[in-house]
C-alpha cells in the first residue's frame, strides 16, 4: 500500500463523494483511478459512517477521507440547507463545496478535478490534462446524440467531471459555483437554464477567461453520447473515434430485485460492442465489489432494488 504525503504540493488532486447507496460504485471507480493514475492524490467525502469505515479499511493511507462534519464545519450554511433540500439536491449542493474545500486544503494542489462516483477509468487520464494544458478551467460537453437532444434542458456541459487550476481564475470560478449552488440547487429545471449544480456551467465559457472545453472523445463517454461516436475493439481495450476510451459515465444504471442490471437510456445502436467492452466488465466489477462488501460488512452498496417497470425501455446490460 502506498502511503501518501498530504503535506506536499500535488499536481492535480481528485475529489469525489458517495453514500452507502453508491458505495460499490465509488469503490470500483477509485480502484480504476488508482490503477491508471497510481500516483494521484484523491480526496473522498464519505457521506455516512459506513462509507468512511469501508474506505479506511480498503484504502488506508492511499486516500484522504473526510466526513460530512468536516465539510459542514468549513461551510456551516450546509447544515441549514440540508434541512431544506431533497437528498439529491443537497448532495449536488455539496459538490462545489467539496471541490473548494480540496482546493484550500494543506495538500496545496496545482489543480483540482472533481469526478463522479459512477464513472470508471479504462485508461490513463493523462491525455485529458495534456489537452487542457494551461487552461484555468476544464469542462466536458455532453455531446448529446441526436436521439437524446431532449436532454439539452440539463445543460451543455456535464458536472460529473470538472477541472480547475489553482490560480485566480480557477479559484474564482469554483468559489462562484459554490456560492451559486448554496443559493439555489434544485431538481426542477428553470427557464434560465439552471438545473441542480449543472446548469450553471452553461455560462462559464463567457463568464470566465481561459476555459477549455474538452474535445477528447474518450473522455466522459456516456449513454447520452455513445451513439454519436464510432467504437472499435483494440485488443482488450476499446477506442472512440480512434482514441482510447479513458473513462465512461455509467449514468442511469440500476439493478432490479433479480440482480439484473438495466439502463434507463434507449438501447445503443452499437449495443453488442458497448455491452461487451464497457458494461460487462464494469458490472462484473460492481458485482464482485458488492459480494466483498456483503461478506465483510453485510451490505452490497448498490442502493435499493428497483422494479423493472421503472426502467424504460428496459435495456438489460452486463453478463
Amino acid at each position: 500500500m502506498i502511503a501518501k504525503n498530504f503535506n506536499q504540493a500535488a499536481s492535480h488532486v481528485y475529489c469525489t463523494y458517495f453514500d452507502t447507496g453508491f458505495l460499490s460504485r465509488g469503490l470500483v471507480m477509485l480502484r480504476s483511478l488508482r490503477r491508471y493514475d497510481p500516483s494521484s492524490i484523491i480526496v473522498v467525502l464519505a457521506i455516512g459512517e459506513v462509507p468512511a469505515r469501508v474506505l479506511h479499511d480498503v484504502f488506508g493511507s492511499e486516500l484522504r477521507v473526510i466526513e460530512s462534519e468536516a465539510l459542514h464545519s468549513a461551510v456551516p450554511v450546509l447544515r441549514v440547507i440540508r434541512e431544506q433540500r431533497s437528498t439529491w439536491a443537497f448532495y449536488a449542493t455539496q459538490k462545489p463545496a467539496l471541490a473548494m474545500f480540496t482546493m484550500g486544503s494543506e495538500i496545496l494542489p496545482e489543480s483540482v478535478v472533481y469526478v463522479d462516483a459512477d464513472t470508471w477509468f479504462f485508461a490513463d487520464p493523462a491525455p485529458i490534462f495534456q489537452e487542457i494544458g494551461g487552461a484555468s478551467v476544464g469542462i466536458s460537453p455532453h455531446r448529446f446524440h441526436a436521439a437524446n437532444r431532449n436532454l439539452n434542458i440539463y445543460g451543455k456541459y456535464n458536472a460529473g467531471w470538472v477541472y480547475w487550476c489553482n490560480n485566480q481564475i480557477g479559484r474564482e470560478c469554483l468559489a462562484d459555483w459554490r456560492d451559486d449552488c448554496l443559493e439555489w440547487c434544485s431538481e426542477q429545471n428553470q427557464p434560465d437554464g439552471r438545473f441542480m449544480n449543472q446548469g450553471y456551467l452553461n455560462r462559464w465559457p463567457e463568464r470566465y477567461s481561459n476555459v477549455h472545453v474538452v474535445w477528447n472523445p474518450g473522455a466522459n463517454l456516456a449513454p447520452w453520447n455513445v451513439d454519436g461516436h464510432v467504437l472499435e475493439r483494440d485488443g482488450d481495450a476499446v477506442t472512440v473515434d480512434g482514441s482510447p476510451l479513458i473513462f465512461y459515465h455509467f449514468s442511469g444504471l440500476r439493478r432490479d430485485a433479480g440482480r439484473h442490471w438495466y439502463s434507463s437510456y434507449p438501447k445503443f445502436e452499437q449495443f453488442d460492442l458497448v455491452n461487451d467492452t464497457i458494461y460487462r466488465p464494469y458490472i462484473t466489477a460492481l458485482d464482485a465489489e458488492g459480494r466483498r462488501l456483503a461478506d465483510t460488512y453485510g451490505i452490497e452498496g448498490v442502493g435499493a432494488a428497483q422494479s423493472v417497470d421503472e426502467f424504460a425501455p428496459r435495456v438489460r446490460l452486463g453478463p
